[in-house]
């Protein structure tokens, strides 16, 4: 799915560093990080909580001592911030915009556990470190505010402001003020100044790019009271409910609360695997908590809110082994959408407990619409969580070889990028720079080797709604010609029809009718609670599932309500967002139920005589024509198909299944808009439809030129075309053009005119008889008079073809076969259409035959002369054709006879019938 390339980092390949680490990031996406390396120092200073700092006026030796530095953001060089005098366990560390001040923080490992110290020091140029009395055994973590630094500080004097977190403490502000001495130095004037933001967490993460702080803690549980009943309802409504508060900070006022929302969160209590107790200090991911609660908060600019939360459990039926490294647990998470209130479960099995125990998940945004997940060694998941359909399209496979399965990925945004495609990641572990990028050659890559029918489609439905590229598209198709047996191939043909057509409708849709795209359908795929991506039948596979976020008491702040009100951000997307009504979509099973219902009272032969193709210009729906649609010669050319596209009839199934579709649309669409212009709507409502047989066209000539070359030339198309083809490649050209016409009935898409004609006459080449008319009698098969004609003449007379040819023409309706007869030069033919003409003007329905008064009366005179009237004459020179005649007569007018076909029909009754059936019916 995805490209992975790793390649050294450039400033890390030159210098050879003893334990490196990165510590931190700074807002302009240049990373922080600390080695030991063999320095010239000098002797430690004292009175500064543990001798971090240097001395004036002490000797100077080689050691091995800290620096700390800030690598650009490409990582192609690093500055030395601060060089120690000895080695310092720093673990985290923050630097201020103007890179005057670095906080950083320690951790030493005492008899206790560990021990947590805080330190700031100035660097410009480097001076005294300052203790900010902070030890504990709570996880420490520094954050410089960049609000007050939006520019060059004014004057010689302003503040630096550094956020304090300590776990389970507190989370303050401490205020420096910084003065710039005649030397040029910025050095700390007084004590900062404290300012408490909260009082208490359980987890708290700093987005430096945005200003967001978000932090996790419990809310109380209600006032006990009278309850009645009694169990785990009770004990389970006592219990204390997580709660996630956002604030946003601003450059010039005070911070806000923006957001409150409980979470529902699996795993928040330990299990029976020891899952350990020492933080993990992670300077990169700017996140301070309990070691074994891994929650991660992902927003973009454009109103999308990810919560992710990883955990780790094992079946209730597995018992739990001595050694827990050989322990199989389930490794979840889950991703909490708050633009569209729902929360996404993932659930992989098989995972080795060690692994799942070390294992560290990336979280990042790709482009507007997708989250990519990594886990090193297990997964890597691309969810669609876009806002602007339901989130049921995502993407599953596992990493690449080219990450390493102890990879510990953190996301840079600082470097510049080719394109919007890549993400570039730097890995702790093995320090290197991973750039994941999503080709097309990657996804075509997967589309054909993944078995999983989900993340098929959903390769299909970015490529199509997404990246709206149609030569991707195109070529996927084409991957599914490969094996046009595969029961997958119909699935995949609606979500290419449905995909494609609101690609081509957005496109070119006008902006003031943009807001009617939210009910046109986007996908085929379902938004159902659970889905299995099948890789293997006999094994457990990944499963995603869903839950609405009903009930929920999210606290949001309105535009109105906020601090500054003419700042667009996060939280005013957010909240236009989830504050518009959203509608479901069109859905196109309704269409096809309500064609199931009148496609069997639907009677073209009352309207049309046949379905001949003649004209490329007959009218579809409402005056429309093919030029109207937008499909021009340069399209015909472009998009070529084996058949010419025309129909001569008053009447056609393809005109009905637009005009429906029109209809319902249009009506779908004033229900859920009934302000809305009735004129805009069918504007929009056209543009779909005549965009759905476009698309139709457009991939039924995909499927076509990926079997066979498909001629150019009018004579060369249509039947011609079908009788030089080899068995073997028409056998799959039907495959193919009956798994396309499965999927355009699945979602009443309308199929190319000429097409039925088309499919039935292949089907007759390359189909065993008795299978052929299975499809028939079915109605897959529909057989004009153009296609009957043509098998009329295909088959010679040999007394098997005369049955089938009968059998054929008997399953049409009574109008096409008597047509059908007439192409037919049998004496069958004759008896047939003989006893049709007799039947109807005995019954009293006219004669029947397509002649005219002055016709019959011409021929009727013609054979009275030349036969007279003693056909079969007796010893009274009367004859019972005579006699047979008289009858008619009798009920018809002499004009309306056609004398000429009933005295053929009787010599070919007498002459074709076997002789021992003439014997016993001259004896009856």
């Amino acid at each position: 799915m995805a490209a992975v390339a790793a390649r050294p980092i450039l400033f890390l390949e030159e210098n050879q560093y003893s334990n490196f680490e990165w510590i931190g990031e700074s807002q302009d996406g240049s990373l922080l990080c600390r080695w030991e390396e063999e320095v010239l120092v000098r002797g430690p200073v004292e009175g500064t909580g543990g001798g971090d700092g240097v001395s004036e006026g002490a000797t100077s030796s080689l050691a091995f001592a800290t620096q700390i530095a800030l690598a650009s953001p490409d990582l192609h060089s690093a500055q030395v911030l601060y060089t120690f005098d000895k080695v310092v366990p720093v673990v985290q560390a923050s630097v201020n915009a103007s890179r005057t001040l670095l906080g950083f923080v320690t951790r030493r490992n005492s008899g206790e556990g560990n021990k947590y110290s805080a330190y700031v020091t100035e660097i410009a140029p480097q001076g005294g470190v300052f203790s900010l009395n902070l030890e504990c055994s709570r996880q420490i973590l520094l954050e410089f505010l960049h609000t007050e630094e939006a520019g060059k500080p004014l004057g010689d004097s302003w503040i630096a402001k550094l956020l304090v977190l300590v776990h389970r403490e507190s989370i303050a502000i401490y205020s420096f003020p910084l003065s710039l001495r005649e030397s040029g130095a910025w050095v700390v004037e007084d004590q900062p100044l404290t300012e408490s933001v909260v009082r208490a967490f359980v987890w708290a993460q700093w987005e430096p790019r945005q200003n967001h702080l978000y932090y996790l803690h419990y809310r109380p549980p209600p006032d006990a009271g009278l309850t009645i009943g009694s169990g785990e309802a009770e004990e389970d409504a006592m219990r204390p409910r997580p709660m996630l508060t956002a604030l946003q900070f601003h450059p010039s006022k005070p911070h806000e609360t923006v957001l409150n929302v409980p979470l529902e969160l699996s795993g928040l209590e330990h299990s029976g695997l020891e899952l350990g107790g020492d933080y993990r200090d992670q300077g990169l991911l700017h996140c301070a908590g309990d070691p074994w609660l891994d929650l991660r908060v992902i927003t973009s600019p454009s109103g999308a809110v990810c919560i992710c939360h990883h955990y780790i459990y094992k079946s209730r039926l597995a018992e739990t082994p001595a050694d827990p490294e050989s322990c199989v647990v389930y490794l979840a998470y889950s991703v909490t959408l708050l633009h569209h209130g729902c929360v996404l479960h993932a659930v992989v099995p098989g995972v080795p407990w060690g692994h799942a125990h070390a294992a560290l998940p990336t979280y990042a945004l790709f482009s507007e619409h997708y989250l990519l997940v990594v886990v090193p060694g297990v997964c890597l998941h691309l969810l669609d969580v876009g806002l602007h359909h339901t989130p049921n399209n995502h993407i599953i496979t596992t990493p690449p070889p080219q990450l390493l399965p102890n990879a510990q990925l953190f996301q840079t945004t600082g470097a510049k990028v080719p394109s919007g495609r890549m993400l570039s990641f730097v890995d702790g572990v093995n320090q290197m720079i991973v750039e994941v990028k999503v080709t097309k050659e990657s996804l075509f890559s997967l589309f054909k080797t993944c078995p999983a029918l989900s993340t098929r489609l959903a390769v299909l439905h970015l490529a199509a709604i997404h990246d709206r590229d149609h030569d991707l598209t195109r070529k996927l198709m084409w991957s599914v010609c490969e094996n046009p047996f595969s029961l997958d191939a119909p699935a995949l043909l609606q979500e290419y029809l449905v995909g494609e057509t609101y690609a081509a409708v957005h496109k070119h849709i006008d902006s003031d009718a943009a807001h009617l795209l939210s009910l046109l359908p986007i996908t085929t795929s379902p938004f159902t609670t659970d889905t299995e991506y099948v890789e293997s039948a006999t094994e457990e596979n990944v499963r995603i599932s869903y839950c609405l976020l009903e009930n929920a008491c999210i606290m949001l702040l309105s535009p109105r309500e906020r601090m500054v009100r003419s700042v667009s951000d996060t939280w005013t997307k957010l909240w236009e967002h989830t504050t518009t009504r959203h509608h479901q979509r069109f859905p196109l099973a309704d269409v096809v139920d309500k064609l199931m219902v009148s496609l069997d009272t639907y009677k073209p032969e009352a309207l049309s005589q046949g379905s001949t193709p003649v004209s490329p210009a007959s009218p579809l729906v409402g005056g429309l024509t093919i030029t109207s649609l937008g499909l021009t010669l340069a399209h015909l050319m472009f998009d070529p198909l084996p058949f010419n596209e025309a129909e001569n009839t008053t009447s056609s199934k393809l005109e009905h299944l637009l005009s429906v579709n029109l209809r319902e649309l249009s009506m779908y669409c004033l229900k859920h808009f009934p302000h809305e212009s009735p004129m805009r709507v069918h504007a929009v409502a056209s543009k779909y439809v005549c965009t759905q047989l476009q698309v139709s066209r457009r991939l039924c000539s995909i499927l076509c030129s990926s079997q066979t070359l498909i001629p150019t030339e009018k004579n060369e198309k249509g039947f011609t075309f079908i009788e030089q083809l080899e068995e073997g490649v028409a056998r799959r050209l039907f495959t193919l053009l009956e798994r396309y016409h499965s999927a355009t009935e699945a979602v009443a898409y309308p199929l190319p005119q000429g097409y039925n004609s088309f499919l039935a006459y292949l089907a007759h080449r390359c189909l065993p008889h008795h299978v052929f008319m299975q499809y028939v009698r079915r109605g897959v098969l529909q057989l004009n008079v153009d296609v009957l004609r043509e098998i009329v003449y295909d088959l010679d007379d040999t007394p098997e073809n005369v049955e089938r040819k009968l059998e054929i023409i008997t399953s049409v309706p009574l109008i096409r076969g008597v047509r059908t007869l007439q192409f037919w030069q049998h004496p069958m033919s004759l008896i047939l259409r003989s006893r049709l003409h007799a039947a109807s003007i005995l019954a009293g329905e006219g004669p029947g035959q397509p002649r005219t008064p002055t016709q019959s009366a011409r021929v009727n005179a013609h054979h009275l002369n030349n036969k007279g009237i003693s056909a079969f004459p007796t010893t009274d020179h009367l004859s019972p054709y005579e006699t047979f005649l008289d009858l008619l007569t009798a009920k018809a007018n002499l004009t309306d006879l056609d004398l000429g076909l009933l005295f053929e029909g009787t010599v070919a009754s007498c002459d074709y019938v076997k002789p021992d059936t003439r014997n016993d019916a001259l004896g009856a």
